[in-house]
């Protein structure tokens, strides 16, 4: 009888001790959570130098047929001046509901790099089915070399993503996923 009373207490020591501990990692889980949200990289964080009085360059350097394919809203973007990183302006347009495609634009050079989703035309940013004044869409400051896509590329894999823009290319700094949007593919 000494036994299994001994081994009652243990059992529900031992629950007591899981409970408890499900309950630490369950609040741990939330703080580092709330710590990475806060820990995202920020704009203030990849200052651009914003060059006054930028003259556009005719925007002449397309270099696949997807860019060539949406060069009139290029160069229009172009045209209205940097909005991105110092001296490049974000080309984006819809590409049907809760879509978007962009283009980067070098306003001094006139040369013309795709997004981070791949090449036009086949690149995309899914933005959800009915969204409005949410947060999904792409987010840039012209004395930032900061982008920020929320939204599924290409219909899937689902995240805030963060870019740095290094002159010629978006290098991917971290992905924060989060729940899939009505209407995009599973992982």
């Amino acid at each position: 009888m000494g036994r299994c009373g001994r081994m009652r207490i243990s059992r529900s020591l031992w629950l007591s001790k899981a409970r408890s501990f499900a309950l630490f990692a369950t609040m741990a889980g939330s703080v580092c959570a709330c710590l990475r949200a806060n820990d995202s990289p920020r704009f203030e964080d990849y200052p651009a130098q914003i060059i006054q009085d930028v003259k556009s360059a005719p925007v002449v350097r397309f270099k696949t047929r997807g860019q060539r394919e949406y060069r009139t809203m290029i160069r229009m973007v172009a045209k209205t001046g940097p909005n991105f990183a110092g001296h490049y302006a974000i080309a984006e347009w819809g590409c049907g509901t809760g879509c978007v495609q962009m283009a980067i634009v070098d306003v001094q050079s006139g040369e013309v790099y795709d997004g981070p989703f791949g090449t036009l035309p086949k690149s995309l940013l899914y933005l959800g089915a009915g969204v409005e004044g949410d947060n999904t869409g792409i987010f840039y400051k012209t004395a930032s070399r900061l982008l920020i896509a929320r939204g599924c590329p290409n219909y899937k894999s689902c995240g805030t993503y963060y870019y740095e823009w290094s002159g010629s290319l978006l290098r991917l700094l971290v992905n924060v996923p989060m729940k899939p949007l009505f209407g995009s593919f599973p992982d």
